[in-house]
């Protein structure tokens, strides 16, 4: 990857991404209630969830109109991996659902994913692999320092799911964020060498986003182009990060 390609971020950048990632903050934790505690939990509740409380932090819904995609958020449930959109689908016991949610401030963008059980796990499995995503991303959250290679995370979260049993996504990954430009260079992906990619440097602005499944790692994207499936269960965490002189800014767990 040529470093030329990724543009560093400033104070400003870092100050309002820290306004975005309070409201993604915001929005997971009434996401979690409403999934822990409401019955009949539709996916146009979540996302109302989040539409509601983006406006009270004066921040734009990033991903609505993204690429014509239609949903204020991203909620993927069960063998819906990522990129799922909102229907009028109610949540029902033992469903696995991701929530992906991006915030636009004064154009600085936060994005971040969280993946929750519906009501009783249906097994075991489900429960775990959960914890081995977050066990990932923390991981990857670690291995962010100056000097590091951009490779170091995706050996730090394929380390920790390679001794998990489950299976890891590869053809998906984290990026960088511009301004108003959720998706942009680096791809950060959740295998690579450690001493591959660009140097981490001062005003690295970075998505981190390990997706772990069990079974199968292939993955389809669904006939309305967006839905990325796979063949089994899984799940998706994901936080945004910016490198600065004087520390490592997850954004998106400011609050959490």
């Amino acid at each position: 990857m040529n470093s030329e390609l990724v543009i560093l971020k400033d104070q400003f950048w870092l100050e309002n991404q820290k306004h975005a990632g309070k409201c993604i903050c915001d929005i997971f934790k009434k996401c979690s209630y409403a999934i822990s505690n409401i019955d009949n939990l539709s996916l146009i509740d979540l996302e109302q969830i989040a539409i509601w409380t983006l406006k009270e932090y004066n921040c734009a819904a990033t991903f609505l109109n993204y690429d014509g995609f239609p949903s204020a958020i991203c909620a993927s449930v069960n063998k819906a991996l990522v990129h799922g959109i909102v229907t009028d689908y109610v949540l029902q016991p033992g469903d696995v659902v991701s929530v992906d949610v991006g915030a636009t401030y004064n154009g600085a963008i936060a994005d971040a994913a969280r993946t929750w059980i519906y009501g009783p796990a249906k097994c075991k499995q489900h429960e775990e692999i959960l914890k081995v995503c977050q066990l990932a991303l923390k991981a990857g959250q670690d291995a962010v320092r100056i000097g590091n290679r951009l490779g170091s995370i995706g050996n730090a979260i394929n380390k920790v799911v390679s001794k998990s049993g489950f299976g890891l996504i590869t053809e998906y990954g984290g990026h960088g964020m511009n301004l108003n430009t959720p998706h942009a260079q680096p791809f950060v992906s959740n295998k690579q060498a450690p001493n591959s990619g660009i140097r981490i440097t001062n005003g690295l602005s970075i998505a981190i986003e390990p997706m772990v499944v069990i079974g199968s790692s292939k993955t389809k994207v669904g006939n309305d182009g967006n839905t990325v499936f796979t063949n089994d269960i899984g799940c998706h965490f994901e936080n945004s990060v910016t490198v600065m002189e004087d520390a490592v800014y997850i954004v998106t767990e400011i609050g959490d």
